[in-house]
């Protein structure tokens, strides 16, 4: 039986203790460490990345891996952005919460390092090493829409709440950057890298809602902003949920991308009276891939695995649903429960995922450790209603 129904006092103030001590944890390694994606980081001899499939097996075998195999070849790590910007906003929410200084300070270590991170000659980020999806190839270096998306995100809710305008106006570039360069008019969507033509459902809305929120006033905004909001409405399906992308092979449903969907819906609310519907439908929908101990389940219809990436993305998605009442308030508190009990390391650090057998050993910041983080600090917040 579950009995958490309610975010409280005690376990809100655990949440933010655990919030911070994952935000330490990724100072102390000055935002740097390995990620589940990131094998062609490393240069390898041609005959092993001279192709697609090549690539993706190179790429899974560091994603699947139990074990950290970088350890036998890798000395230094990489800085994605995604990293500092999610710590940074976690710090962020936590100072906020009681105006303690450590929180601050680290929150201002985070985020200007995020800004000395931008691409040469481009208001955007990327990823620092080669990708290669079932969909798509693109070189490290180059801009993306995620991570430019969580990147100026974090930026403006840091400038809006340190009084920062040049970190502000930082985030409106980058969003007048992602309508000039990634919208693309033909498709009526946003793009998620400037080689890509397929239509990604959480890039687009991603893209659709950061233009729309930070760079309003920009000439082609509104139109963009509406037709791209209604490419992805028109792909919901009757169960609520969205499939990945648009065309072959991309037809699957997760967590964590449901989570980024609905996220940027909310922001959406003005441009489509479709919108609110659509999102009603899909909390619901999105509500199922946790089950009633709060387990964080990566496909809805299996019981494994279990994921803190879609967990800390469920926690930062499903609190503001909470509180307008489309998702119980206990799927958070018990979200939050299991994640402190059952994905965390020892040491403070993120499981990446649990499967029957038990959990991977590898820790990875950007795609475990911030984005629970975020989860924590902004789940802590409902405690504050309580």
């Amino acid at each position: 039986m579950v009995s958490v129904l309610e975010v409280g006092e005690a376990q809100a103030a655990d949440l933010r203790r655990s919030a911070l001590r994952l935000v330490e944890l990724g100072a102390a390694a000055r935002w740097r460490g390995p990620d589940p994606y990131d094998a062609l980081f490393s240069r390898w001899p041609g005959p092993l990345v001279g192709g697609r499939r090549r690539r993706q097996a190179l790429i899974q075998l560091h994603a699947r891996s139990p074990v950290d195999v970088r350890r036998l070849y890798r000395r230094r790590h990489s800085l994605v952005p995604k990293a500092p910007a999610l710590l940074g906003q976690a710090a962020v929410r936590l100072w906020r919460a009681d105006g303690s200084e450590r929180p601050r300070e680290l929150a201002e270590d985070a985020i200007e390092t995020l800004v000395s991170e931008t691409l040469p000659g481009m208001p955007a980020w990327g990823y620092p090493w080669d990708t290669q999806t079932r969909w798509s190839y693109y070189p490290g270096g180059g801009p993306n829409i995620v991570a430019t998306t969580f990147s100026a995100c974090a930026l403006a809710e840091a400038g809006d709440a340190m009084d920062r305008l040049d970190w502000r106006r930082r985030a409106e570039e980058a969003a007048a950057w992602v309508g000039r360069e990634l919208y693309l008019p033909a498709g009526g969507f946003f793009a998620y890298h400037g080689r890509s033509e397929r239509l990604i459902h959480n890039a687009n809305l991603l893209g659709a809602a950061l233009v729309h929120s930070l760079a309003p006033l920009e000439p082609t905004t509104a139109t963009a902003v509406r037709t791209a909001t209604s490419r992805t409405l028109d792909a919901q399906r009757p169960d609520g949920t969205w499939p990945y992308g648009d065309g072959e092979g991309l037809d699957w449903v997760d967590s964590f991308h449901t989570g980024y969907v609905l996220a940027s819906l909310r922001r959406l609310r003005d441009v489509d009276p479709r919108v609110s519907p659509a999102l009603e439908r899909g909390a619901r929908a999105y509500a199922d891939f946790f089950d009633p101990k709060g387990r964080p389940r990566l496909w809805r219809d299996s019981a494994y695995p279990e994921d803190s990436h879609s967990a800390g993305t469920g926690l930062t998605v499903l609190t503001p649903l909470a509180r307008e009442g489309l998702v119980p308030r206990s799927i958070v508190a018990n979200l939050a429960r299991y994640t402190s009990e059952r994905l965390l390391h020892r040491d403070g650090r993120a499981v990446f995922r649990r499967g029957r057998l038990g959990a991977t050993s590898v820790r990875y910041l950007r795609w475990c450790d911030a984005q629970v983080a975020l989860g924590f600090a902004t789940a802590a917040s409902l405690g504050d209603e309580a």
